[in-house]
């Protein structure tokens, strides 16, 4: 089962350009990385912005964080991240990763994964 991640931004006006840049550059990372599927960037104007990430498994995830560790350090002082939504088997590193982000929250596969309705 993959995870599924779908993040918010709020850029400071004065960051946009820095914080564009950044966000191009993590997703050319993210299309050489083999357990990511995809890596979207969205646009609401205004300096509001959304990713959606799908990733193989947990380790991809995690991975993929590890090497972009650099550029996601500098989104952090460009940019609030406002919400992130972790959707699918979520296991003890991505738990580690929501307690350590108070606005991020875990959906848990309905009903669970392996399970006969």
């Amino acid at each position: 089962m993959t995870i599924f991640v779908r993040a918010r931004f709020d850029v400071h006006d004065q960051r946009r350009a820095e914080f564009e840049e950044l966000a191009l550059a993590l997703r050319k990372q993210a299309s050489e990385e083999p357990g990511t599927h995809n890596y979207r960037w969205f646009s609401a104007g205004a300096g509001s912005y959304l990713v959606l990430e799908e990733y193989t498994d947990e380790t991809a995830a995690l991975e993929h964080n590890e090497r972009g560790a650099e550029l996601l350090a500098r989104v952090g002082r460009c940019a609030e991240m406002v919400s992130a939504e972790i959707y699918g088997p979520i296991g003890p590193g991505l738990r580690e990763w929501v307690r350590s982000h108070p606005q991020a929250t875990t959906f848990a596969d309905f009903p669970a994964h392996g399970v006969e309705d």
